[in-house]
């Protein structure tokens, strides 16, 4: 039997008072378009309408093919969802002869309608506000960890199943719920396809069904809240937040798997690596979403002059650092120079002056020069003589000036205040030297240490790496028997599935074949009283317009002379008025149709007192089918036992497998555990020497590198007294400023 589309459907809610027998929603009003039809969202097996009954509204389920235990998984879920009252659910009723389609009664759900935004939405609205998205994968999973506290799961965990109301979700669509109440028989239903695990079938249905698509809208949650670019990268939205079943099927070739592996942020990619996991595991054997996870951390966006600011230190930076803690820096030559500039006092100088007279030295000059001159007039003395004689006399002149001006007593001054300074300068020099020497040992005893340093460096950079290679080593063991282990539990996986479907094509078939031999004899049995009573209001039918003669019965004009050229036509009674009274002579529309208006109140008159099916003929209908139905509810009884005595029997003996190989992966990961911190504190031992080696040397040199800083300060500090004091006195020499030859000399002409 066929059952009606989302079209019948469609047609048949506009009219609530006679299609719903629900009282309440015979007074409702269906949501509509601009047009007037009413507004559908359908779905794989089922169409839904919001119904409006101020002061709210209702969700209206109307089903497109035949579900055959619906009634009673309802009746289950309902009553489970009553007992432990979470907030996640909303009240829902279902009726298995809740709406009337052409004539003929369908089972509807009735559910309180759920005002507020659907996840994909809401998610996408707050990509730009990371804390509200993390707020959100905080409180999805609060409710995941509620639900598997009392055993249920949704079944069908995808954004059009999650409302977001407020700071609270909603659930809704419980058509592949699973409760206590079910266990032990197969789902109805496998979930989006987005959501759920590629290998997912009927048989899984237990309180693990949510697990996976919980770890799906965790995992999309965090991401987009740290890179909520992904969004539009990945047509984020379209039947998913940002995964899709291909993702699951190939994670190599994901392009989204891809973009999180690289991210920068370190908890980002361990959950992401804890994700990609799960792919290869089976329904069952996904781990809830209990909590346990890395903390996200936000890093703010880094500013355009992020570039331009200090760099941070890098650990190999901070280790040098550490190492060189015990050396002390060397002291920086302090440069004199400001002190020189603040001895510079405003008054003046009081300059130095000659003591010896220079007017003997001028007579003498002048004297010996005029003697030449007068000797030239008087003896007549040739030029060339001329010349030189006054050369010489000139030149004596010259030396005698010279040899007062080295034995005046400011000169003597001055060249003491000349050695002087040449002794600060030798001075300087000398402890420059010392200096340098102090600075080159201390110098080439840094480079000792350095080089130890460098030595040991290397050694610990070579000893992480054997390290990381003896850890990458068993870990590459681990991945070995874990990959023998799941595949194990694949085959497991698939063993299972083949029995399951082994079961359901033998002895789920012939369950099938029994229901529709119990559909269809209910059908037959139903039929056939229709048909019985039917047969009975035709026959009283008949009777009571055969009763009825035209010749008695008062007719709207139709006289006596009518009714005799009725008669004489063969029209005698009620029953035989039909199309032949119009070719009777006189009777023209009118007539006529005053002749089948009383035919018409008779008739109906009749059907309202027709009898109904007798008790015994009722009995005798239903006793013709009851042997053969009750044969075939005890067969189909039968063989459902066998059927859940099997399926208990291979789900137990899988269990018991699966139950197996955890124990074993938990031994090896045990033995993993052990080994890695073997490895570990063998190579902490030797890093812990080399530590040592390293202390011990800084331990020996930081005696001689102190001693040597401290020599180093000291002699920077003689250098710069002497310089000080050199700076000082050559201040003071300003004053011998103008006590150079040339000078003595301008003060002879001068004077």
């Amino acid at each position: 039997m066929a059952w009606p589309t989302n079209q019948d459907y469609s047609e048949a809610v506009q009219n609530p008072p006679l299609t719903f027998s629900d009282t309440e929603l015979k007074k409702g009003q269906v949501n509509v378009d601009k047009n007037g039809l009413p507004i559908p969202c359908s779905g794989a097996f089922a169409v839904v309408f919001k119904v409006k009954i101020l002061p709210q509204s209702w969700a209206i389920k109307c089903f497109t093919s035949e579900i055959l235990d619906q009634q009673r998984r309802y009746e289950a879920i309902s009553n489970c969802l009553a007992k432990v009252a979470l907030p996640y659910t909303v009240p829902f009723t279902f009726m298995q002869n809740g709406i009337m389609v052409y004539g003929r009664k369908y089972p509807l759900l009735k559910m309180q309608w759920v005002q507020g935004e659907s996840l994909n939405s809401f998610v996408e609205r707050w990509l730009n506000d990371p804390g509200v998205l993390l707020s959100l994968a905080k409180v999805w999973v609060r409710m995941m960890a509620d639900l598997k506290a009392v055993n249920i799961a949704h079944g069908d965990l995808q954004h059009g199943n999650i409302v977001v109301v407020g700071d609270q979700l909603k659930l809704i669509d419980y058509d592949g719920m699973f409760v206590p109440d079910l266990d032990g028989q197969q789902s109805n239903e496998i979930g989006h396809r987005n959501y759920q695990l590629p290998s997912r079938s009927r048989w899984d249905y237990g309180p693990y069904l949510d697990n996976f698509s919980a770890w799906v809208i965790y995992v999309s949650l965090v991401a987009l809240a740290v890179h909520p670019e992904l969004w539009n990268a990945h047509q984020g939205g379209d039947e998913c937040l940002i995964f899709r079943k291909e993702d699951f099927v190939n994670p190599a070739n994901s392009a989204i798997l891809r973009d999180l592996q690289s991210s920068p942020n370190d908890e980002l990619r361990f959950l992401i690596e804890m994700f990609t996991s799960l792919f290869s595991l089976s329904p069952q054997d996904v781990p809830s979403l209990d909590g346990n996870l890395p903390t996200i951390k936000i890093e703010p966006p880094k500013p355009w002059w992020s570039d331009s600011v200090e760099r941070p230190v890098q650990p190999e930076e901070k280790q040098t650092a550490e190492i060189n803690r015990n050396v002390e820096e060397e002291p920086a030559i302090s440069d004199p120079g400001w002190i020189i500039d603040s001895l510079a006092a405003d008054k003046p100088i009081e300059r130095a002056t000659f003591q010896s007279q220079p007017k003997e030295l001028r007579i003498v000059a002048v004297g010996s020069l005029a003697l030449v001159f007068l000797t030239r007039f008087l003896v007549e003395m040739p030029v060339s003589e001329f010349f030189v004689t006054v050369s010489f006399v000139f030149g004596l002149n010259i030396l005698l000036c010279f040899i007062r001006y080295k034995n005046d007593p400011s000169h003597a001054e001055f060249e003491s205040f000349k050695k002087e300074s040449k002794k600060f300068l030798s001075q300087i020099r000398e402890h420059q030297t010392l200096l340098d020497s102090i600075s080159a040992e201390r110098l080439a005893l840094q480079e000792k240490l350095g080089k130890t340093e460098h030595e040991l460096a290397g050694q610990k950079s070579r000893l992480a790496s054997s390290l990381q290679t003896e850890l990458a080593r068993n870990q590459t063991n681990l991945n070995s028997q874990l990959q023998a282990v799941n595949q194990r539990r694949q085959e497991t996986g698939t063993a299972e599935a083949n029995k399951r479907n082994s079961l359901q094509g033998t002895i789920g078939n012939q369950i099938s074949t029994l229901d529709r031999r119990i559909s269809g004899l209910n059908q037959r049995e139903t039929d056939e009283k229709n048909n019985a009573i039917n047969a009975l209001r035709d026959y009283h039918v008949q009777s009571r317009l055969r009763s009825r003669s035209i010749a008695s019965g008062s007719i709207s004009g139709i006289g006596s002379t009518y009714k005799a050229r009725l008669i004489a036509a063969g029209i005698g009674t009620a029953a035989d008025i039909d199309w032949r009274v119009n070719q009777v002579y006189g009777i023209g529309p009118a007539k006529q149709a005053a002749l089948m208006a009383w035919r018409q109140i008779i008739e109906a008159e009749a059907r309202r007192s027709a009898p109904t099916l007798s008790t015994q003929d009722r009995l005798a209908i239903e006793n013709k089918y009851r042997q053969e139905r009750q044969n075939l509810e005890a067969e189909k009884q039968r063989l459902q036992s066998e059927l859940n005595a099997q399926v208990a029997s291979a789900r137990q003996y899988f269990a018991d497998v699966r139950q197996s190989l955890n124990q074993e992966e938990q031994q090896i990961r045990s033995a993993n555990a052990y080994e890695n911190n073997r490895i570990q504190q063998e190579f902490d031992g030797r890093f812990a020497e080399l530590d040592a080696s390293l202390n011990t040397a800084r331990n020996q040199v930081a005696p001689a590198m102190n001693e040597l800083s401290e020599k180093l300060r000291t002699a920077q500090k003689q250098v710069f007294a002497l310089r000080w004091k050199s700076a000082k006195h050559d201040k003071e020499g300003r004053r011998f400023a103008s006590l150079r030859f040339r000078d003595y000399l301008h003060r002879i002409v001068r004077a």
